[in-house]
């Protein structure tokens, strides 16, 4: 965790610091190695909240794009169980930033419990994923418009594509440039989505305003590119 509680403030981890979980009230110790970003861990426990994943610099450096009172936010569902959200915006929208594996079931969970929300899948965990991703664009079907182009992808194309698209919100994939790529509609076994600059993710996300959106009917088609084809970060 970034934040632990102390004397009534949100305290960032630091050598010798102390502070309480603030979702559980449990004593935290400051982890601050070289090797991992510094941060909070509960002692001699796993974290009160099943789902939270070990934090990474990516989570970190995707945190720091907002103020830190939308961070690391608690909530408890209808048993009580508690939650913490990655971001929660002044208008109630919940970002979770994912790097490790997760289940499709445990992602429908924390969709449904948290929604509205979106995700921010970190794409380069598997050396494997952005190979894969960028194969699957070229054989997909594409749609130039005014602002970029549109790809529409097969679900089974791509298993970054497979593993998130049944969690029926945006999912923007970190490939780790300047752009994401978002998907942001289903339409049978097809994901439509298009390349997007992460500061205007984050300009979304500050201002509550809502990302761009596909009108599927009136798509014009083009041929798939040749295979080979390397280049991303084609704005939508």
């Amino acid at each position: 965790m970034k934040f632990a509680a102390a004397d009534g403030e949100r305290i960032e981890a630091t050598p010798g610091a102390k502070g309480e979980c603030p979702g559980c009230g449990a004593e935290m110790v400051a982890r601050c190695g070289t090797q991992r970003v510094w941060h909070w861990a509960h002692r001699g426990r796993r974290h009160c909240d099943h789902w939270w994943e070990n934090e990474t610099q990516w989570h970190r450096d995707w945190k720091n794009h907002f103020p830190a009172d939308w961070q690391e936010i608690t909530a408890r569902d209808e048993h009580g169980e508690l939650h913490i959200a990655d971001i929660k915006t002044d208008k109630d929208l919940v970002v979770e930033f994912q790097h490790s594996f997760l289940n499709r079931e445990e992602a429908q969970k924390r969709t449904q419990f948290h929604n509205p929300m979106f995700w921010v899948v970190d794409a380069t965990r598997r050396a494997t994923d952005a190979p894969n991703f960028i194969e699957a664009l070229e054989y997909a079907r594409h749609h130039p418009t005014p602002d970029g182009m549109v790809y529409e992808v097969n679900m089974r194309a791509a298993r970054l594509l497979k593993e998130w698209v049944t969690v029926g919100v945006i999912v923007a994939f970190d490939f780790g440039t300047d752009d994401v790529w978002v998907l942001r509609r289903v339409h049978g076994d097809w994901v439509l989505g298009f390349f997007y600059p992460k500061a205007k993710v984050v300009a979304h996300i500050s201002e509550g305003t809502v990302l761009p959106d596909i009108l599927y009917g009136k798509l014009p088609v083009r041929r798939p590119l040749a295979r080979g084809w390397k280049r991303v970060g084609q704005r939508f």
